[in-house]
């Protein structure tokens, strides 16, 4: 790199000094005019012409393109290392958002089975609480049922008795003979 700077600054000072050549030539005051277009001149500017070509093609080929080459080759690497490292990254991100995603599925699955499990808990222990009631209400209805009975047995048995004593009663007043039942 510091062989170009060198010849990158030493090249057109000397390319400079050779133009002037000519120039310095013609200060004689021969001819008035253009020296371009006098053609006594033509083969010295060939002769430069060719000179300045090919001192300019050697400074492009050995100074100018291999650094646009190193440049663009550089350029080249990081968008190859970045592009490598973009990928990697939407790679990362899509494992990511699948183990998400997966995780999610996970997580609504397992609530689903709590939910489904409180669900069939509750309903047993509804059953269980309305087989309990169930019992309860069959047992008072059978007591009720009894106090029922025992009240209806009751009731005639007072029902009969009361009966008998009026029956007696009107027999009584009407015959005026007591009957003994």
């Amino acid at each position: 790199m510091k062989a170009s700077r060198i010849y990158a600054s030493v090249l057109p000072a000397i390319g400079a000094a050779l133009y002037a050549l000519p120039l310095m030539a013609a200060e004689s005051g021969e001819k008035i005019g253009l020296p371009q277009l006098d053609t006594s001149h033509f083969p010295e500017q060939l002769f430069w012409l060719a000179l300045s070509f090919a001192l300019l093609y050697c400074l492009m080929a050995f100074v100018a393109l291999p650094g646009v080459k190193y440049t663009q080759d550089k350029r080249q690497e990081i968008i190859a290392t970045e592009l490598a490292a973009a990928t990697a990254a939407n790679d990362a991100a899509k494992a990511m958002i699948a183990q998400y995603e997966k995780a999610l599925a996970d997580a609504r699955a397992k609530a689903q089975a709590t939910v489904n499990e409180i669900a069939v808990q509750t309903t047993k222990e509804s059953a269980e609480k309305q087989a309990v009631q169930h019992k309860e209400l069959t047992q008072r209805l059978h007591e009720a049922e009894a106090k029922i009975a025992t009240t209806r047995d009751a009731a005639l048995k007072d029902v009969k008795g009361a009966a008998t004593e009026l029956a007696n009663a009107v027999i009584e007043k009407i015959t005026g003979a007591r009957v003994k039942v």
